[in-house]
């Protein structure tokens, strides 16, 4: 589906984690890049820029600021300014490092755009995935997997201020569902654990997958020399 201008560049890789809020994705990925930096040239990255989070709309929608028909008219728009951000950031933080021979790791996905659009009401997928079509597959994403009750613990047990959408257990219990399904496309380097295993148990089974993905990277790269 994607150009092949937009594949992760010869000698770069990308790692996505992905989950719900409170499922240890930053953790993990934090722990990764202390992994991998020891052997090769590593960037982590959050792919979203100051300008999508500091957007007055999108702070009114995630606020439940905005009334009920707004609140379903901004929806498509918020579609088309995540894919827009997305682009503009995987041009600037990420195919950088990635054609140097780095290995990127992003907190977060695309993957995170399908599942909460969708649950949010849009109903045709398809559409945000040709949005989205330029961004390149990773060689490895891994999904934390957690129950929507428990999600919402962890969120209020660290201080934070649960969202609306986070409040609401059918959307976050959708969401779940259809990171778990991969609803957008099954893909054999899409892996999903269990992410209520210790803190040290998933960093050693991310970290095994991690230098699995590598070395048929590395593998794949020799061929081509």
């Amino acid at each position: 589906m994607n150009d092949e201008r937009w594949k992760v560049p010869v000698d770069g890789a990308l790692i996505a984690l992905c989950g719900l809020d409170g499922s240890g994705k930053t953790t993990q990925s934090k722990l990764l890049e202390k992994y991998l930096a020891t052997k090769r040239t590593v960037h982590r990255t959050r792919p979203v820029t100051a300008h999508f989070r500091e957007d007055p709309t999108l702070k009114a929608f995630l606020q439940d600021q905005l009334s009920e028909a707004d609140m379903v008219d901004v929806v498509p728009e918020l579609v088309l300014f995540s894919a827009m951000d997305r682009l503009r950031h995987m041009r600037t933080a990420m195919l950088p490092w990635m054609r140097e021979g780095g290995v990127v790791i992003s907190d977060r996905y695309v993957y995170s755009s399908y599942a909460w659009m969708v649950a949010r009401g849009i109903p045709d997928l398809e559409w945000v995935v040709q949005l989205n079509r330029y961004l390149p597959e990773p060689q490895l994403t891994v999904y934390l997997d957690i129950p929507a009750d428990l999600a919402l613990d962890r969120i209020r047990s660290r201080g934070d201020e649960p969202r609306w959408e986070e409040v609401d257990q059918d959307r976050m219990s959708r969401v779940r569902d259809i990171f778990l399904r991969q609803e957008w496309g099954v893909s054999p380097s899409y892996h999903i654990l269990d992410g209520q295993q210790p803190v040290h148990v998933l960093a050693e089974h991310i970290a095994r997958l991690a230098d699995e993905a590598l070395q048929k990277r590395d593998a794949e790269l020799a061929a081509l020399k």
